[in-house]
Formats: structure tokens, sequence, C-alpha cells
């Protein structure tokens, strides 16, 4: 092996999907009571053996919530590094249909006003990419954070 071969390191990335649902101009989250510090997030999760991010937004959001997405768009990815790596895909949706639960296993889910989403505890990377939600364009974020979730840097463009 070269210099060059050696100095690569290839790595699996951990992938997580996210969907930010509107209603009436508020967006489901989950406000965490087990872990993460009581702080909120859209519902979502990680993969599963041969899902796609699209496969496993529906089946995790149905999973927390009781509520089935229909045609959530996806509308960015926000990659992250700690002592590990990710992708975050992020989709946002208006429609779904069935009743929504009273509590996820996660949490409390709660119909929080768009607009006071910045004034929510929730996790850093994901307050930074708020702003370029349901919008008609896609975001990539670069994020690197410390091992309790803050960013310490980040890049964030419209593609």
């Amino acid at each position: 092996m070269n210099e060059v071969e050696q100095s690569k390191k290839r790595i699996a990335h951990l992938n997580t999907t996210v969907c930010y649902l509107k209603k009436d101009n508020k967006v489901l989250m989950i406000k965490f009571t087990k872990k993460w510090g009581h702080v909120y997030a859209p519902p979502g999760g990680k993969f599963e053996s041969g899902e796609s991010p699209l496969d496993c937004i529906i089946r995790e959001f149905y999973e927390e919530t009781g509520l089935t997405l229909i045609n959530p768009r996806l509308q960015g990815m926000s990659y992250w590094k700690d002592e590990t790596e990710g992708i975050i895909f992020v989709y946002t949706a208006e429609e779904f249909k069935g009743n929504l639960r009273d509590n996820s296993d996660e949490g409390t889910l709660e119909w929080i006003k768009f607009e006071d989403l910045e004034k929510l505890k929730q996790f850093d990377q994901n307050k930074k990419f708020a702003p370029y939600l349901f919008k008609d364009e896609l975001f990539e974020g670069k994020f690197l954070i410390d091992n309790k979730c803050k960013v310490l840097d980040y890049k964030i463009r419209k593609i």
C-alpha cells in the first residue's frame, strides 16, 4: 500500500431519519423524558436492515406517534461527527392519517408553534438547521459536535 491508501479509512455511518410534521402552523415534537436531558426533537430514528431513508422515516414516525406520513419530502441531510459519524435524513410533511398517540415510548408528544421552535430546548444541531425547514430547496449540513451534542463548528448550504 502507498501512503494515500494507508491514510484512507473507510467508515460506516450511523444513519438516522427525522420528520417535522406541520399542521395548523404547528410542528409535532417529542419532549424526551427518559434520555437526552428533556430536549425536544422531531420523531424519527435509526434504520433497520434493508430500509431506504423513506422506509425508515415512515416506520419510525408511525412507531413513535401512531401517525402514517403521507408524501414526506426530503428537506435536507445533516452530517455529524463526534466519536462516531452519521447522517440524518431530514424530512418534512404536512399530510398524515391516523390517530396521534397520547405519548411516545420516548416521551411526550406536543404540537409546538412553528415560530416557537427556536425557543425550545432542542439538540443544538437541529436548532441550527430549523430555518431551512419547509422551504422549496434542500439543505446540506456538516456538524462537528461534542459528546453532549453541542455544536463546536458547522456549515450549512442550500443545494
